[in-house]
């Protein structure tokens, strides 16, 4: 995509894409009318070659058994029928279409997924019948299979391909018989990433956004955490959705009958779940893992672009909040792989948002769930619940309808602070509304660490005291990529981890009794902390290696001992400027301070509860091992021991800092 930059110097925006690269400059109105008149004459052509057109589709891409391609269903006064929408080029992409009781024109709420084989689509049938809530409301309801998976012919490139496909999609939904010209999207995860990149191409038909736990940095929140592969989403995200079904496609291709072709990929599915534990993450190069090649290119182009290059730039979300011109309604929980995603994309929004609407109209709720890999061992209390869907009602209902309900006049920033128990699985919590994220009257808490030289396990020394400075000698470990500290909760994603290691919430202790984790805690707190927002580590370190990996973890230690994850993330060494920023190896035995970005909580600490931080090295499956030798993770199969040592003194202070909000009103039990 071209980026056109402004004479005054402002950032450039992103345009329209074009019919070449599928990224050219934005069009006149001129330009926009005929793009409209294009897609309807696309849309209409002659009934004949329409259905031919549909026909061919259907005959090639296979439908969810017992569904009709162009017949109508209907089911509580809603009707449902499958059309095919043309993109620019000509690919036609299936939707279903819920049609409200009412006759004559509605507005529009679209939802474009990729996951049509696995989670089920076609009229009433799995994620496709979610829309119809929308058709009871007085919308049309659109699903649409993105390009190049399950009913959608071309081929799947994702993230990358949501851009000119997005703004096609809605322009065609404007202009439809059953459509009044206003069009919503809606949907999370990647859901979400469709309805971001559709907006930044600034469709004049799109009039609000409502992503859901999705990210908005495709580089450091989705592929990549800080500069380190997110090994673990890469590939069982890539499994359990898009290798099958490109698999079964390849089947279709060559002459296998659907029904076959379906059978197949499920049992390819079956089969790689297993190794994807015991075999796949642990192969060295990154490079050398084949499975993909054919099924998933994308995921080696992913390798070969490491550091945040112009590759990343063109879809990054938050370099382009300014073309965003319509209102987005945000939703995240705290234990989310994509919190951080959630809370930046408020906060840009509300800053930079393209237009008066879209800055003053962006909202924020973010709840105690981990959404896609849930809570883990922990339970919420019923005073979690919250109506996310209503409220996405009452958004649409007053920017696509005009409804005047009262929603302007409400805060727009809604969230749950999770209270942990002092014994037991059972969390409790309170809901906090404001305008603003961080909350008014947030103050950084500075906690220090300390230790007498042997921090190693939770029975060692190490010490987190907000009343002292850092002093005392280092902390050192070993870190053994051959051993690494196996991934045990946190926001994860794709596949069922069972026993494996875990997701959300888990109890940390057995990882804290590694002699290669360094562990501080504070004493037992005797007041309630009300932590809020952003949570930080900064450090320095050194290390044996030219470049190696520094993790870090917050922890809620509750009086019975039970360890609660918090937030966990990692920092690169060569990265350590920020993943932004160009690579610099480390020099063997020199300090260097390290930052780490732990993301957004929120949550409070009891009396008798213990603030812990544990440091490592290493966070695997979820992310891949450093080899510790400064080469290229995707081309190096070496590994390397190296000896990491965290300093604490006057010269090198190292703390962790939590945005505290001392007058946060905190319910009584």
């Amino acid at each position: 995509m071209r980026l056109r930059t402004r004479s005054s110097g402002t950032k450039p925006r992103l345009k329209p894409p074009g019919d070449d690269e599928r990224s050219v400059h934005e069009p006149s109105l001129l330009g926009r009318c005929l793009i409209g008149l294009a897609a309807l004459l696309l849309a209409a052509g002659s009934s004949v070659e329409r259905r031919a057109a549909a026909r061919s589709v259907s005959e090639k891409w296979e439908q969810a058994p017992g569904q009709e391609r162009e017949g109508t269903v209907q089911k509580n006064g809603v009707a449902c029928h499958t059309e095919y929408a043309p993109m620019r080029d000509g690919t036609l992409l299936a939707t279903d279409v819920y049609l409200p009781a009412t006759p004559g024109r509605h507005p529009v709420i679209m939802q474009r997924t990729p996951y049509g084989l696995r989670l089920g689509h076609g009229c009433f049938a799995g994620i496709s019948a979610s829309v119809a809530f929308w058709a009871e409301h007085g919308y049309v309801g659109l699903t649409q299979d993105v390009r190049g998976t399950f009913r959608s012919p071309g081929v799947f490139r994702p993230i990358f391909q949501e851009q000119a496909d997005g703004y096609d999609a809605v322009e065609w939904a404007a202009a439809q018989s059953w459509s009044n010209g206003k069009v919503g999207m809606t949907g999370s995860s990647y859901f979400g990433v469709t309805e971001w990149q559709a907006a930044l191409t600034t469709p004049p038909h799109l009039f609000a956004i409502a992503p859901a736990v999705t990210a908005t940095d495709y580089h450091d929140q989705w592929t990549y955490v800080n500069g380190v592969f997110d090994l673990w989403f890469a590939q069982s995200w890539t499994l359990s959705f898009f290798a099958p079904d490109a698999y079964r496609r390849q089947l279709i291709a060559t002459g296998t009958a659907p029904g076959e072709a379906r059978k197949a990929s499920d049992e390819y599915l079956a089969r790689n779940k297993e190794r994807i534990f015991t075999n796949w993450v642990s192969q060295i190069p990154l490079e050398s893992f084949p499975d993909y090649r054919t099924l998933a290119p994308y995921y080696y182009e992913w390798l070969a672009h490491p550091n945040y290059d112009d590759y990343w730039a063109i879809v990054d979300v938050e370099r382009h909040f300014g073309a965003v011109t319509v209102p987005a309604l945000v939703s995240g929980g705290w234990y989310d792989l994509f919190e951080i995603g959630s809370v930046r994309s408020f906060q840009g929004m509300r800053a930079e948002g393209g237009s008066g609407i879209a800055r003053s109209g962006t909202r924020l709720v973010m709840d105690g769930t981990g959404a896609h890999g849930g809570l883990g061992v922990m339970t919420l209390s019923s005073g979690h619940n919250i109506n996310v869907q209503a409220l996405q009602l009452r958004f649409y209902d007053h920017y696509l309808k005009g409804a005047d309900n009262g929603l302007e006049r409400e805060a727009r920033v809604q969230l749950f602070v999770q209270i942990p128990p002092d014994t037991g699985t059972q969390m409790g919590g309170f809901w906090v509304t404001g305008e603003t994220f961080p909350l008014p009257g947030t103050q950084p808490g500075r906690f220090n660490l300390q230790s007498g030289g042997h921090a190693n396990t939770a029975r060692g020394d190490g010490v987190l005291d907000a009343t002292r400075r850092s002093e005392g000698p280092g902390d050192t470990f070993v870190y053994d990529p051959r051993k690494p500290v196996t991934t045990f909760g946190g926001g994860l994603c794709c596949l069922t981890l069972g026993s494996y290691f875990g997701s959300g919430v888990q109890d940390q202790s057995t990882i804290e009794a590694r002699n290669d984790v360094l562990v501080y805690t504070s004493a037992p707190l005797t007041n309630k902390l009300a932590v809020v927002g952003q949570a930080r580590v900064r450090f320095w370190a050194k290390s044996s290696a030219r470049d190696t990996d520094f993790t870090a973890k917050l922890v809620d230690v509750h009086p019975d001992g039970f360890a609660q994850n918090l937030l966990d993330r990692v920092v690169r060494a060569r990265f350590r400027r920020g993943s932004k920023s160009a690579p610099s190896l480390i020099e063997p035995g020199d300090a260097y301070e390290y930052e780490i970005d732990l993301g957004y909580t929120g949550s409070i600490f009891k009396p008798g509860h213990r603030i812990r931080l544990d440091i490592s090295s290493s966070n695997f499956p979820h992310l891949p091992r450093n080899q510790n030798t400064g080469n290229d993770p995707a081309t190096d199969a070496l590994i390397v021991t190296a000896t990491q040592t965290i300093l604490h003194d006057p010269d090198h202070p190292s703390y962790l800092e939590l945005s505290v909000v001392p007058g946060l009103k905190i319910p009584q039990p």
